[in-house]
């Protein structure tokens, strides 16, 4: 192979090589801000619900104080239901 024959394929190789290295970069690059968009999302997900649920125990917490008879009866009333559909199987 002449010289310049070879200078033209080493010179396309380097071409080829860049291009693929620059695609590694951008597909890797990509990757990263995808997951740190869905760790962002997953994080204010995380934390809505623990405010909601922190709410619900709260007011349950509340409804307990205010009438603590009914509460009684209602737990009283699934535990039985809970014993008697699991005491069929």
């Amino acid at each position: 192979m002449s010289q310049s024959r070879y200078q033209s394929a080493q010179a396309a190789e380097d071409r080829v090589t860049q291009t693929v290295s620059d695609a590694a970069n951008a597909a890797g690059a990509a990757v990263r801000d995808a997951t740190s968009h869905f760790r962002d999302t997953a994080s204010d997900i995380g934390a809505r619900v623990s405010r909601r649920a922190d709410g619900a125990v709260n007011d349950l917490a509340d409804r307990v104080e205010e009438q603590p008879i009914t509460a009684l009866l209602i737990a009283g009333g699934v535990g039985l239901l809970a014993g008697l559909l699991l005491g069929r199987r």
